[in-house]
């Protein structure tokens, strides 16, 4: 997959810009903040137009989580909407007490990211991309657990706000992610204002790390 830097022109192949750094593993982004407020947009837009990769630590999680809900529910679609779609946040009578299904990936994400640990969560994830595409960069869609092994590894942490949203009420993730300590902030309200801004912050990082190789 070819990677490429945001240009007011289209995308310019990084590639054809700049090596890789000396260890010669890509650029690393991840991403952390409070539910819903727009992680998920960004990410889009590194995908998208910065060719980068997309993890997720919990990415394997959610697999086995469809796998689960379609072995108590018996209908794959049920199970797929449960983890990715309108049922995640909506009592489930498949469940026990009627909880919602993100009642048990709440659980479920912190027993794989903090009893397991990130060796079994993001550095799964990212060692399977680096042997698909090795010098694609990455971009983390939400760090929580494993923010200090991503730093580690030479991880840009990236702080997304919208000023004023709460997020759903209970969340045990967030206080975690609360304490992250991140190398920038996206503050925005609207999405053309985050999307701006990301652009922004993403372009500014890609320079740097360029000049570092």
């Amino acid at each position: 997959m070819t990677t490429h830097a945001y240009s007011p022109f289209g995308p310019q192949p990084l590639a054809d810009r700049a090596p890789a750094p000396a260890n010669d593993n890509p650029m690393l982004i991840g991403l952390t903040g409070k539910r819903n407020v727009g992680k998920t947009t960004v990410a889009d837009l590194l995908e998208e137009e910065f060719g980068f990769s997309r993890a997720h630590a919990f990415d394997g999680g959610k697999e086995a989580s469809r796998a689960y809900f379609e072995h108590v529910t018996g209908d794959f679609e049920i199970a797929r909407r449960m983890v990715w779609g309108d049922l995640k946040d909506q009592p489930s009578p498949y469940l026990p007490g009627n909880v919602a299904p993100r009642y048990f990936l709440e659980r479920f994400g912190h027993f794989m990211g903090a009893d397991m640990g990130v060796e079994w969560t993001l550095a799964m994830e990212i060692g399977r991309l680096r042997r698909s595409s090795p010098r694609t960069p990455i971009v983390v869609e939400s760090l929580v657990y494993e923010a200090p092994w991503f730093k580690a590894q030479g991880g840009f942490v990236v702080r997304v706000e919208r000023p004023g949203h709460d997020g759903p009420a209970g969340v045990e993730s967030d206080a975690v992610q609360a304490a992250v300590a991140a190398d920038a902030t996206i503050s925005a309200t609207t999405l053309p204002e985050l999307r701006a801004n990301a652009r922004r912050l993403v372009a500014r990082y890609v320079g740097d790390w360029e000049q570092a190789a």
